[in-house]
């Protein structure tokens, strides 16, 4: 991918241009889907200025809310946001022209109380209780070390059970081996909790760097082809490179069919606007885009990695955006990966898998996720799902050379695997385990690692884990977010006793690859 000089690619701030659809008959549908999407707790209800009082303490009623330096709704204002439930005091109502107050800050999991002198939130958003918010169905763990996304079904039958992995995918991070001048580390994913804000459909970046994927009444014929169709696939990806508004190349549709944007988000003490979502490419290529930021050559000329954001293939990015509401729980970690129960092979010539038991009917028999991706819905936060039975239940029409653009089947991979560390693979190929080499992969080393317990990827949880020192790693790890993952670790997805964790390889005498690494 092209290298910013100035800025990273996941801490712009992302603009967002609300489009109509261009089929009036689901105008109805596509604001359904808008809505379903606000992030205001429903129970909460706005309080006139006259119910307010100076001095009395409430809490915050929406999942991410603005907090301002001056009197003023200026987008240039705007210092961080505060999420569900934080605690603020009122410091002054102000006059009655304007839906702002000024508060203190008394507790907050996302912004420090001194982050400005002075601070200012809109009225509408204040609660004099604070509100119970149901855990969300599923959660989502994302581990950089290993370059894999994986999607639980949050327990709650006992206390402390295994959750279950419902979808496990490949993803690609920032990328370690370059930064700007100021920090050599710019450009790597940040780790902790934050939580999903909001789907955007066919997403840009603010500034139109990187091309929407598909913008609302273009002409589908003007989309590069699959990566997949040519001889080459590395010949094929470079139709996706383009020339922004200023004449310099760029990537086409970076961004894939949807993203994720997240809250806390900011670079203070949010996730550093790091957005989860999907690629280049078309859903037939599948993983062959997130492939090819592993492969030698690609990297050999160019670096492909992402500028911090998680990417994911198109298809999967498209069953996540059906599958997870606003409000989903994201953790990012860097962990040794293992499982509670255990695989076994046997035989030398004819292996035989004796798959996890918890996990045996899922065993090399993916889950089928139908999917058709219409342009409905572009440029629209919450814009329309790309679930088959959703778009047929709902009987949005699907009409072939003007609104669809793709329909097919996503296989889901819900079995779990835990990834080895094998310090003989290159830390891009995905197959290391260490994506930011905080090990330096020698045995006579492996008293000194900065992993610091294990996370099991068949129950969604970890044992005593802690994210690597930033110290120890020389700035290489970066930990923010909401405050129960920063130091800690949330009581449901901590869990005790033996377990398997795959053996280690070594890196052998011989490994000349370049990889910057943080060990002796």
């Amino acid at each position: 991918m092209t290298k910013l000089k100035t800025r990273r690619l996941c801490s712009a701030l992302l603009g967002l241009l609300i489009a109509s659809s261009p089929l009036m008959s689901i105008a109805q549908e596509l604001t359904a889907e808008a809505a379903s999407s606000v992030s205001v707790n429903a129970a909460a209800v706005a309080l006139n200025k006259s119910q307010l009082k100076v001095g009395q303490r409430y809490f915050i009623s929406a999942d991410s809310l603005n907090v301002r330096s001056s009197n003023s709704t200026t987008a240039n204002n705007i210092v961080g946001k505060l999420s569900m439930n934080d605690e603020v005091e009122i410091y002054d109502l102000l006059n009655e022209a304007t839906p702002l107050v000024q508060i203190k800050i008394i507790k907050s999991s996302s912004l420090k109380a001194d982050v400005a002198a002075e601070l200012f939130v809109s009225k509408d958003y204040l609660s004099e209780k604070e509100l119970v918010t149901a855990a969300s169905k599923y959660f989502v763990i994302q581990n950089v070390a290993t370059e894999k996304t994986r999607v639980y079904e949050r327990c709650t039958e006992t206390p402390g059970c295994a959750h279950k992995l419902v979808m496990e995918t490949e993803m690609v991070v920032g990328r370690p081996e370059e930064g700007t001048k100021e920090d050599p580390n710019a450009f790597k994913t940040w780790l902790g909790h934050a939580r999903i804000s909001e789907w955007v459909k066919f997403y840009q970046d603010g500034q139109g760097h990187y091309p929407h994927w598909y913008k609302a009444g273009q002409d589908l014929k003007s989309i590069p082809g699959p990566i997949t169709d040519g001889i080459s696939k590395i010949a094929s990806s470079r139709k996706w490179m383009v020339e922004d508004a200023h004449g310099k190349t760029t990537i086409y549709g970076a961004f894939g069919w949807f993203a994720a944007k997240v809250t806390p988000a900011d670079e203070i003490n949010g996730m550093n606007y790091q957005w989860m979502h999907g690629t280049i490419g078309w859903g037939k290529d599948g993983a062959a885009s997130i492939e090819l930021t592993r492969g030698f050559l690609m990297n050999l000329f160019s670096n492909p990695g992402s500028s911090g954001c998680t990417r994911l293939e198109n298809k999967a990015v498209a069953y996540l955006r059906s599958l997870l509401p606003v409000g989903t729980d994201i953790y990012r970690v860097y962990a040794r990966e293992s499982t509670r129960e255990k695989e076994v092979t046997t035989g030398i010539f004819k292996k035989k898998t004796t798959p996890l038991p918890r996990y045996a009917d899922k065993f090399e028999k993916p889950g089928h996720w139908d999917f058709i991706l219409l342009t409905n819905g572009a440029q629209q936060s919450g814009g329309l799902t790309a679930d088959a039975k959703t778009i047929i239940d709902k009987a949005i029409p699907v009409i072939a050379g003007q609104n669809l653009i793709e329909q097919g089947t996503y296989e889901i991979d819900e079995y779990p695997n835990a990834v080895q560390l094998n310090y003989n693979n290159q830390a891009s190929s995905g197959k290391s385990g260490d994506r930011y080499r905080i090990d330096s992969g020698k045995q006579a080393d492996a008293m000194k690692t900065n992993f610091r317990g294990y996370f099991l990827v068949d129950e969604g949880r970890f044992v005593d884990y802690a994210h690597p020192d930033a110290r120890l790693t020389k700035g290489v790890i970066k930990v923010s977010g909401l405050a129960d993952f920063r130091d800690s670790v949330p009581e449901f997805l901590k869990t005790s006793g033996a377990h398997n964790p795959p053996e280690i390889k070594f890196r052998t005498e011989n490994d000349n690859n370049n990889n910057s690494r943080i060990g002796n």
